[in-house]
């Protein structure tokens, strides 16, 4: 499969910018030189085609050299997040069966692009990607390198390219996020632009001094962008989409990126899914919705749950185990969501399945909360959970952040009483000075609830 090669990428545009680091551009002909190093490196190795190999992948230049390389190969990639302790590494590896593991550091400069190129076939694995873990531990998803050029196809057929987009990469590539990212640039011959750390200032600078085009963002990024005071986030002339997703995208924070004139596109995906399925148009931007799913997905509600069938999907787990088959009967992929169409034809997520908190017997969505709960004047961020209730089995309770000059007690109740039923409003709460997240940039309840059971009050 040659649209994964960058040597066939070289061969056919040559000049094009592949890669910006730190403003530095490099072609597709002078990354291929380096990937051809690579290539020789692994081989030296002992690591053959078809091997499974594990990559720490840095947000840097040298980690996406390795990955090319692997693509060559039709080394199946076992990504490794760089912030992992040895132990997790160990452990992660060895579950995905790994045969080597690899880390970026120089490779020099070389010369010369093959005039060959290896055809991997497309059923062939490209990368076993760690889900965030939402629903228990984290699990290693098998995405073959067809499922990642379908995922592309859906993606251009909503958005299109243009001769000059650069997409932003500010994500870890130990994410599908940030790792469909590269694929779909690469299958596109277009460039990736690489802002290592999420740092506002820098990401904003990349924007204007980089001429970047695409950008891929968690709400929570989003929201420190749209803080930072210098310099402030105003509209670019080349930045023509911001796609976020990952968790729930507020509507305020939607309402306050558009009233800025940022070109914000809702997305809802997975990675077991390659990235997104289902995307905001432009002339969506702004507005409530995770969009219409993409050309070539199928998405259907059974019991509320969001499923999925499509070329895009993975082709199950790594190890597989006693844990309950993500599929039906009948081949769709159960998300776990929960969700529901809009009138405009839009999905609309309303949080995860596993999270459903059972009070008295009424199910309370945690995400569902959480919106009307941001709607209130001075809360800046909200995480709901469930504690134990001798009564009702299970009662809601919230951690708040807040704006301590706006943020008024009883006007948040009150709002509370109006938006909400009685069963679903917390009858607990925590002011926090910040929700903890996990790698993949989602609230991690878990820890929310640890840091919380100590300054719970009642409301």
């Amino acid at each position: 499969m040659r649209e994964l090669s960058i040597f066939e990428a070289a061969r056919q545009s040559p000049r094009r910018d592949c890669l910006v680091v730190e403003s530095r551009v490099w072609s597709f002909e002078a990354v291929a030189a380096r990937v051809e190093a690579a290539v020789a490196a692994l081989l030296d190795r002992g690591i053959a085609p078809g091997d499974r190999v594990g990559l720490v992948a840095d947000l840097d230049l040298d980690s996406l050299i390795w990955l090319y390389a692997l693509f060559e190969l039709g080394c199946p990639v076992v990504l490794l997040h760089p912030a992992l302790t040895d132990g997790e590494r160990e452990a992660w590896s060895r579950a995905a069966n790994t045969s080597r593991v690899v880390r970026g550091s120089s490779l020099g400069d070389r010369t010369g692009v093959p005039h060959t190129v290896p055809l991997v076939p497309a059923d062939r694995c490209l990368a076993i990607v760690a889900t965030s873990g939402t629903s228990g531990r984290a699990r290693g998803a098998l995405l073959s390198r067809r499922a990642f050029v379908a995922s592309c196809l859906g993606h251009s057929r909503n958005l299109g390219w243009t001769e000059e987009d650069r997409w932003l990469l500010t994500m870890p590539v130990a994410h599908v996020g940030g790792l469909s990212i590269v694929t779909r640039c690469l299958i596109a011959r277009r460039c990736v632009v690489i802002a290592p750390g999420f740092a506002p200032e820098r990401v904003l600078d990349a924007i204007w001094t980089d001429r970047v085009t695409l950008l891929s963002v968690v709400p929570t990024m989003l929201r420190r962008l749209l803080d930072c005071t210098r310099p402030r986030w105003q509209k670019s002339a080349h930045l023509r989409a911001v796609l976020v997703g990952g968790a729930a995208f507020p509507d305020r924070l939607r309402e306050e990126a558009r009233d800025r004139g940022i070109p914000v596109l809702a997305t809802y995906g997975s990675t077991e899914t390659c990235s997104q399925i289902a995307t905001q148009r432009m002339e969506q931007s702004g507005k409530p919705g995770s969009g219409e799913p993409l050309d070539g997905v199928s998405i259907r509600l059974r019991g509320g749950e969001v499923q999925v069938r499509g070329p895009m999907l993975m082709d199950g787990y790594v190890g597989g185990g006693s844990e309950a088959s993500p599929w039906t009967e009948d081949g769709w992929l159960r998300t776990r969501d929960a969700g529901t169409f809009q009138s405009d034809g839009q999905l609309r997520i309303l949080g995860r399945l596993d999270d459903v908190i059972v009070s008295g017997g009424e199910n309370v969505i945690p995400a569902e909360v959480e919106a009307a709960i941001l709607e209130v004047p001075g809360v800046a961020g909200a995480c709901v959970f469930s504690l134990p209730h001798e009564t009702w089995g299970e009662e809601v309770a919230a951690a708040l952040v807040v704006d301590s000059c706006e943020f008024d007690r009883s006007s948040f109740v009150a709002s509370l009483r109006e938006h909400l039923a009685a069963f679903k409003r917390p009858k607990r709460i925590a002011v926090v000075e910040a929700l903890p997240v996990n790698r993949a940039g989602k609230v991690d309840r878990r820890r929310v609830v640890e840091r919380c059971l100590d300054r719970l009050e009642r409301i």
